[in-house]
């Protein structure tokens, strides 16, 4: 199985940054300048929103990032579209709420045991299904994992019904964070650190350890690497655990502080997708920049059309709802300017 690419582009992507930057064309970077301006002029105008939809952006962003990392971790070392990973994120929220709500264990339980949950049903689901089409056109892996998100969310559906559900959070992270300007709820603090906390491990797990360099062998060339031993079949799952987990714990942080409802793998698996192809397919950095482009862009374009108004007398700038097309328009801009996204390799999936 060899799908053209390591997923682990991390090393390079900071001299791929600096390259993109220095042959921007003059369009290009008046665009940027143009809208540093505009983010400029809304913290001015309007400081202590602009600072809390910052701060907004930033924990949707992280989530964007749970969601999306795992989804390009199978799809960057598997080739694997896994169109299912939406509901092991939903997962994630039904099985907090299950030992935090029905077993009466603490939050802290559920943040340990829900994503390890969640990683056992990946287990099962990698292993009973998709080690079987990892040879095969990744519409192939598409068509069933969709398959088995309908399974999942009707299982969901009759074990916890239909009705949205909630639970509360720990006393200390409960509280607001003074942030001179603004308040800030401090488990948004709590889900920034959380997330960034895994998106470190997953970058040293993958480009500092010896399993994640043997699986990224075993990509490359698999046949070599069971030559030298290595069983990848078990690497492999062990890779779609982590993913799962990965998933799982975004489930748990979503759930906790805006709840749940069966319906809530949709949004989150079609934003995972845009972030990864508005990072480009395969690239773990490229899904960290793009989550949190996204999910910044998302909660800061209502604030910038907002000061835009305010400062010009145009009431028609102040656009209604422009948030939740946002995403898409990013993912547009991104792909008119780079067709395989901001970090995604020539061949990957071609």
């Amino acid at each position: 199985m060899s799908t053209g690419s390591s997923g682990g582009q991390s090393p390079r992507a900071p001299a791929r940054v600096a390259t993109a930057l220095s042959a921007a064309s003059p369009a290009e970077r008046a665009a940027a300048v143009l809208a540093v301006a505009s983010l400029a002029l809304a913290a001015a105008v309007r400081p202590g929103l602009f600072l809390d939809q910052a701060i907004g952006g930033l924990v949707y962003g992280m989530i964007l990032v749970m969601v999306s990392l795992g989804l390009s971790l199978i799809l960057g070392l598997m080739g694997i579209v896994n169109f299912a990973h939406g509901a092991l994120f939903m997962l994630g929220a039904y099985f907090s709420y299950t030992v935090v709500a029905m077993l009466g264990l603490s939050f802290w339980a559920a943040l340990v045991v829900a994503p390890v949950a969640v990683g056992l049903v990946g287990v099962l689901l990698e292993v009973s299904v998709l080690r079987r089409l990892y040879a095969e056109e990744p519409i192939i892996g598409l068509l069933a994992t969709f398959g088995l998100t309908l399974m999942i969310e009707e299982s969901v559906r009759a074990a916890w019904g239909a009705a949205p559900l909630a639970y509360d959070v720990p006393a200390p992270l409960a509280t607001s964070t003074d942030l001179v300007v603004t308040q800030v709820g401090t488990f948004r603090l709590f889900t920034v650190a959380v997330s960034a906390v895994a998106v470190v491990a997953v970058y040293l797990l993958i480009t500092r350890t010896d399993f994640g360099l043997t699986v990224r062998a075993g990509v490359q060339d698999d046949e070599m690497a069971g030559f030298l031993g290595v069983n990848l079949p078990v690497r492999f799952t062990a890779m779609f655990f982590l993913g799962a987990v990965i998933a799982g714990l975004g489930g748990v942080l979503q759930a906790a502080e805006f709840g749940m409802g069966p319906e809530m793998d949709r949004t989150f698996v079609i934003l995972a997708f845009v972030v990864v192809v508005v990072g480009g397919v395969g690239s773990l950095f490229g899904s960290v920049v793009a989550g949190l482009l996204v999910g910044e862009a998302t909660f800061l374009a209502s604030v910038v059309l907002e000061s835009l108004a305010t400062v010009t007398g145009v009431a028609a700038l102040d656009v209604e709802g422009i948030g939740g097309l946002v995403p898409f328009l990013v993912m547009i801009a991104v792909l008119l300017w780079r067709p395989r996204g901001l970090f995604g390799e020539e061949g990957f999936l071609e």
